[in-house]
């Protein structure tokens, strides 16, 4: 009974078209039992960071994002408070660089350094900014301080890379 209507659908002499259906149906059951990967990988960026921080400190990339209100620029040098912020003006809308300061060795004696983060965005290089930040010999060995630094606009171009200096 099925050969009858299997053969009720094949066009009598046309092998081509036979040919044809068959491949369809060849490639279509082939592709249907293909088995996709999917990657776990997670991109948490287009960007490269480079830092040459002291000793002093270890220093972590907080990424970008955007200014939910202006603010002031700290004043400069700022002091060195656990859990505290050191920034340069911030303008309401404008994307911010952010990264963070642990504290690994107390200086004998009030030290301030500079934290100066540059960027290239495929144009060459140039200062996104620069803040200093004084360090007592009251502070504590672990202490965090966030540092942020507008970028001036809007938007940017990536890829992009930033170096990072403490001294």
């Amino acid at each position: 009974m099925w050969k009858s209507r299997l053969s009720s659908l094949v066009p009598r002499n046309n092998i081509k078209l036979l040919v044809l259906i068959a491949a369809i149906a060849a490639f279509s059951v082939a592709s249907f039992a293909t088995t996709v990967s999917v990657s776990t990988t997670t991109y948490q960026s287009q960007y490269g960071v480079s830092y040459n921080v002291t000793g002093a400190f270890t220093a972590a990339d907080q990424g970008f994002s955007v200014v939910p209100a202006a603010a002031a620029a700290s004043a400069q040098p700022c002091t060195w408070a656990n859990n505290g912020s050191c920034a340069t003006a911030l303008t309401e809308g404008h994307y911010k660089y952010t990264l963070t300061l642990t504290l690994n060795t107390v200086p004998g004696a009030t030290t301030t350094y500079t934290v100066t983060v540059k960027w290239d965005q495929g144009t060459g290089q140039t200062q996104l900014g620069q803040l200093t930040v004084s360090v007592p010999n009251t502070a504590t060995v672990g202490q965090v301080m966030t540092f942020k630094m507008d970028t001036g606009g809007t938007s940017f171009t990536t890829p992009l890379s930033l170096d990072v200096t403490v001294a």
